[in-house]
């Protein structure tokens, strides 16, 4: 009877061992580089502001992808940069604390590195690049990249493309010979 009672909790500890194995797995894994913050949390304008000070510094900055332009051995990002919550994923709204052009080695596909992705770089910063914005001189921060996290698409849900739709006013909106 004794060895019944250790098979089931021999196999109900497998199960649970099994259970917590494959919800370990499915968890997404997010690099140490993107989700600690550096020693120096350098900021977008601390870097605009004094960039011999703080070239070759690490940092780590997030946000959407603006364009994505393969060069010959590297791909340069430009990212409208977001405030990063604690796991190092942009924040997307509608401020943002500037432009920066992410330097990454080799080939990125534009189809997936898309306008509008949210990621987040982590690197050395290496000088102030001025381009164009339309008319505007703007002053890009370079980083050259050693790690990246595209983040993935969330979907959204939307309420009313659900096919069982559901009024939040049923049954007290209506009258009582409609309730039936």
């Amino acid at each position: 009877m004794a060895s019944l009672s250790t098979r089931s909790a021999l196999l109900r500890h497998t199960i649970l061992m099994v259970l917590s194995g494959l919800l370990t797995a499915c968890a997404t894994y997010i690099p140490d580089h993107i989700k600690n913050t550096p020693a120096e949390n350098l900021t977008l304008t601390q870097v605009q502001n004094e960039p011999k000070k703080h070239q070759g510094k690490i940092i780590r900055w997030g946000g959407s992808i603006i364009s994505t332009q393969n060069l010959i051995d590297k791909t340069q990002l430009t990212i409208l940069a977001h405030t990063l919550n604690q796991y190092g994923e942009p924040q997307q709204g509608d401020h943002s604390h500037g432009r920066f052009i992410a330097i990454i080695s080799g080939f990125l596909d534009p189809a997936i590195y898309a306008p509008g992705r949210a990621i987040t770089v982590y690197g050395k910063f290496n000088k102030l690049l001025n381009k164009n914005i339309d008319s505007f001189e703007y002053h890009y921060p370079l980083v050259d990249v050693t790690h990246t996290y595209l983040w993935d698409v969330s979907k959204k849900y939307n309420y009313y493309d659900h096919p069982y739709w559901y009024d939040p006013w049923y049954p007290y909106y209506y009258p009582s010979w409609q309730r039936r």
